[in-house]
This record gives structure tokens, C-alpha cells and sequence, in this order.
């Protein structure tokens, strides 16, 4: 349950942003949370309420999911950076920790690389932005991938990714299978290099979807970035080890602000 968070919804670029804003404020920027693929926030809830213990935290649902209207097609990774820096403007957030996983994680390295003034800092886990594999397998692996993750999944985690991928895929059809072949096929590795602010890379060990090669790609790519290996753990390991992800989130955070 979510009891730390208020709902709200802004309009911004004819598109109208519904998101999550909770915590409490600090001396630090607040953390922007970019959800993943097929999702929305929903799974990301037990993680967002701990975040939002020591930050203030605002997730919005991507446009083209779930609540998030999408009016528009055929989005890729600076469509949606455009979006999201207009949703920061509009809420007069003028900089933040970035956090994003898979798709999530893919928008914030665009923006961290274009867009570098909104970023204080970047943890990306288990992104997408690197193409590593022919689509068929993976497609043939998200299956396998889910049902190795069972032991660690609790029942209202599966009932909310249930229920975010039904909805996506029944409601949201076209824009759901576009997003994924863009986000699996779209080759980021021109502008990583012109990331600079702290990057710190989580990746699970067993990740089938964006594997091991991807995250030592991202990390020599990246000038001065962290890498974490979570050993056992698979693509959406931040949703089910909450301690464990949010714990690293604080560390690094915590080792930024002692920097300043």
C-alpha cells in the first residue's frame, strides 16, 4: 500500500503527466524516478516509499502508460527527455537526482547527456540503450526471466506488474510494442560519453534482458561511472530488493553531497 505519496497531474506539452509526488524536502535536490518498460509506477511503490523517507521523490508515469495520456506515436528517447524536462520546468524543478530503470533508465541517460544542467546526479539500472541481442530472444527470454524471479516476488507485486502490463498491452497496444522495439534497438553509445555528472550503474547478474555486457558497456562509456553487480538478481531485481536498491541509492546520493 502507498499511504506516503499524493496523486496529481499536470498538463505539459498537450500531454497530460500523471505522477507521484511525496517525502520530505532536504537540503538536496529531490530524486526524479523513471519507471521501466509495459509499466507504470505502481510496482515501484514499496521503493518509492522508502526513498521518500530522507528525499522528496516524484515519479511520473511515462506518457503512452497507464494513467499518462499519449496522444502522441511512434515516442523515442528524446521525445520523452523533451517531455520530461518540460514536466521539471512546469513543476519549477530545476535540477535532479535522476533514477531510471530499463526504459526509465534509457530517457535519464539521454537527458544526462543533452540536457546535463537538470542532472545532479544519475543512477541508471539495468537500462536500456544499448543494443545487445536479436529481439526474438529477447521476447523468448522475458518469460523465462519472470518466472526466475518468482521466489522473490510478494503477491501485490504481482498483481500490480499484472495488472500495469494488461492494461498497457490491451489499452495502449501499438505504443506499448513501439516503445519496446525503440528502446531495445535505439544505440545510445554516441552521447554516453558526454555524460559528466555522477553516474552510478546497477545491474542485476542474471539480467536476460539488458545483460552483464550492456552494463560494461555503459560503464566504459561513462566517464568516472560507478558499477554495481547484484550477484543472482534479474532485470527487475530493484522492484523485489527494495533494502538492498535503496540502500545503494542512499550511499551514493550521500557520497555526492559530501563532495559539495
Amino acid at each position: 500500500m502507498n499511504y506516503q505519496f499524493t496523486k496529481k497531474q499536470v498538463y505539459v506539452n498537450e500531454q497530460k503527466i500523471f505522477y507521484l509526488e511525496g517525502g520530505k524536502a532536504s537540503n538536496s535536490e529531490p530524486i526524479l524516478f523513471l519507471h521501466g518498460w509495459g509499466v507504470g509506477i505502481q510496482p515501484y511503490q514499496e521503493v518509492l516509499n522508502v526513498l521518500c523517507k530522507r528525499y522528496q521523490v516524484i515519479a511520473p508515469e511515462l506518457p503512452g502508460f497507464n494513467k499518462s495520456s499519449g496522444s502522441k506515436l511512434n515516442w523515442d528517447y528524446n521525445d520523452y527527455a523533451k517531455c520530461i524536462i518540460a514536466f521539471m520546468q512546469r513543476l519549477n524543478i530545476k535540477k535532479a537526482h535522476f533514477i531510471g530503470h530499463s526504459l526509465g533508465g534509457g530517457i535519464a541517460a539521454n537527458i544526462a547527456a543533452l540536457m546535463p544542467d537538470f542532472v545532479e546526479s544519475l543512477i541508471l539500472v539495468d537500462s536500456t540503450g544499448i543494443p545487445v541481442k536479436p529481439l526474438p530472444l529477447v521476447f523468448l527470454h522475458r518469460p523465462i526471466e519472470m518466472t526466475a524471479q518468482a521466489p522473490q516476488i510478494k503477491f501485490p507485486q504481482i498483481l500490480q506488474i499484472f495488472q500495469a502490463y494488461s492494461y498497457n498491452f490491451l489499452f495502449r497496444t501499438y505504443n506499448t510494442i513501439q516503445i519496446l522495439l525503440m528502446s531495445l534497438k535505439k544505440d545510445l553509445k554516441p552521447i554516453l560519453p558526454k555524460i559528466e555528472s555522477p553516474c552510478l550503474l546497477m545491474w542485476g547478474a542474471n539480467d536476460f534482458t539488458t545483460p552483464i555486457s550492456a552494463a560494461q558497456e555503459f560503464s566504459q562509456l561513462i566517464k568516472g561511472s560507478q558499477l554495481i553487480i547484484v550477484p543472482g538478481a534479474y532485470h527487475e531485481w530493484s522492484i523485489f530488493l527494495v533494502d538492498k536498491f535503496t540502500n545503494f541509492v542512499f550511499d551514493f546520493i550521500d557520497e555526492i553531497a559530501g563532495r559539495k
